[in-house]
């Protein structure tokens, strides 16, 4: 895994929050950057799951590739040390040891181009937080997020689709580590029953029921 990924271009965000909350000017900066680099980031990804035989496409019958291509070697994707820090902040930079957050990052592009491919109701946006005092320790602050969606869980507000992709490589992660952990992530198509729950124009009301993952907090990452 880590020769396929020696020359993977690296995402570079023009601001790293190293130890202060970015301003909504350094934020908004970030976003613009996202814009501008995702379709390449997309076509990135492409390029690199060819050499695994895996054609990506905005088409829910690819997604299936997808999911099996994650439970094999997501977990290899996620670094050794200071994972979540490096892909929240950006800092590290995401080479070396890090090269695998780049395409974390890549395949959450490329699942949120999915959802918004079929529901007409959401867009990419940044979130800046709510006004709150501690809102920068909100999941998706200052992040490029998804808008618009209607299930219960999220409507009116943004959805981190790069934090549940990180939670998912972090699922294949553990599991290459101590072994089957039971979570949502470790059973097989739920990238696709995700992606088909967020795509659903009309959700059900009462939301959808999640599997907690021991050792990992979803909301607050």
């Amino acid at each position: 895994m880590w020769r396929t990924l020696h020359n993977y271009p690296v995402y570079s965000p023009p601001f790293r929050d190293a130890e202060a909350v970015l301003s909504k000017s350094e934020i908004a900066a970030n976003f613009k950057y996202f814009l501008e680099q995702k379709e390449r980031r997309v076509g990135y990804l492409t390029t690199y799951l060819s050499q695994f035989s895996l054609a990506l496409r905005l088409e829910r019958e690819g997604l299936f590739a997808v999911d099996d291509w994650l439970r094999r070697f997501s977990g290899y994707l996620v670094p050794r040390r200071d994972a979540l820090y490096a892909f929240v902040e950006h800092e590290p930079e995401w080479n070396c040891g890090y090269l695998g957050l780049n395409v974390i990052n890549d395949v959450a592009i490329f699942a949120g181009d999915y959802i918004i491919s079929k529901n007409k109701n959401v867009r990419w946006d940044v979130y800046y937080g709510d006004g709150t005092k501690y809102d920068y320790e909100e999941c998706g602050f200052g992040l490029p997020c998804l808008f618009g969606l209607l299930n219960a869980e999220y409507r009116g507000r943004p959805y981190s689709i790069q934090h549940e992709i990180f939670q998912c490589c972090s699922s294949g992660r553990y599991r290459l580590i101590h072994g089957g952990i039971g979570g949502v992530w470790d059973i097989p198509g739920e990238l696709v029953r995700q992606l088909d729950y967020l795509t659903d124009p009309n959700p059900p009301a009462q939301g959808r029921f999640r599997l907690s993952i021991p050792g990992h907090n979803r909301h607050k990452l």
